[in-house]
């Protein structure tokens, strides 16, 4: 009952042998987590300034906070962000999160972005980051930033109110103050989406995402994600999605399944993640909760 009565938020850690341990945290939107992962193309989320901060330039709302938490065995992660907007082409972004380890220890970090529409299609943004991460052994402090990229088209040739949207991100691109035993995984994730409405009531999108680690190299590999979002009346959303890993030991496959409730102005989403026994991601779930301005 305390988690639930926490302020919600996804961000996962991953350790490995305390040489080479690397600090994983991927976006904590419950959203983007139940259509397995598909964080590049999504729109009316919680967290862009974690999943793809360019999208947020396409939304319609002027302003947004909203907060996640994310449980997994007895460790705990937080998160709050939120957005402002100038104009019609010109956002802001700030996030804070913090990560309360099983075994002791725990991981901080404060992203501030920007986002800026070019035209009725494209958009672009950047996010700097600065970490903080403390374990029994010592502690360290780096600074990274993210690069992201948006597209997005209506096609009336596939039905009314239709829309393709591409996006992409090459993320965590800096290091450490001083020498650490710690690495940051600088990976590249690009992802395609397509929202159609089968009626006036009825609205599914499908996604996908296709991301790349390039360092360091005990995790480099590639991770997929494929979801599906049902959409009743823009009132009440329904979600599944399946993520593949290459990596078992540091980003495990799952599936996952997810609801989401719009009110006015309100946004609460929920997802649950099914992942083989002995493995990080085994029966967690994630809350987040936001208002739109």
């Amino acid at each position: 009952m305390k988690r639930l009565l926490s302020i919600p938020f996804f961000v996962l850690s991953l350790s490995v042998a305390p040489a080479q341990e690397v600090a994983w945290l991927p976006s904590p939107d419950a959203k983007t987590l139940a259509m397995g992962g598909v964080a590049m193309t999504a729109l009316s989320g919680s967290h862009p300034i974690y999943s793809n901060p360019a999208m947020a330039a396409f939304s319609l709302m002027p302003s947004q906070v909203s907060s996640s938490y994310y449980g997994q065995g007895k460790s705990n992660y937080y998160a709050v962000t939120g957005y402002w907007r100038f104009d019609n082409f010109n956002l802001t972004q700030i996030g804070w999160r913090q990560f309360f380890r099983e075994h002791g220890g725990n991981d901080m970090a404060v992203d501030l972005g920007y986002s800026r529409r070019i035209g009725d299609r494209w958009a672009v943004g950047g996010v700097t980051r600065y970490m903080h991460f403390k374990r029994s052994e010592g502690s360290g402090d780096a600074l990274a930033v993210d690069l992201s990229v948006g597209w997005m088209k209506p096609l009336s040739s596939v039905g009314d109110f239709s829309t393709l949207r591409v996006g992409a991100k090459l993320g965590n691109l800096g290091g450490y103050f001083h020498k650490s035993d710690y690495s940051l995984p600088i990976n590249l994730t690009a992802g395609v989406a397509l929202d159609t409405f089968l009626s006036d009531a009825h609205e599914l999108t499908v996604g996908a995402d296709f991301g790349y680690y390039f360092s360091p190299s005990p995790v480099r590999g590639c991770q997929v994600a494929v979801g599906a979002e049902y959409n009743l009346m823009q009132l009440v959303q329904f979600r599944a999605g399946y993520h593949y890993g290459e990596r078992r030991d540091y980003y495990p496959s799952y599936a996952s399944v997810g609801a989401g409730l719009r009110i006015l102005h309100l946004r609460l989403d929920f997802a649950y993640l099914f992942a083989q026994k002995n493995t990080l991601l085994r029966n967690t779930y994630s809350i987040s909760f936001g208002l739109d301005f």
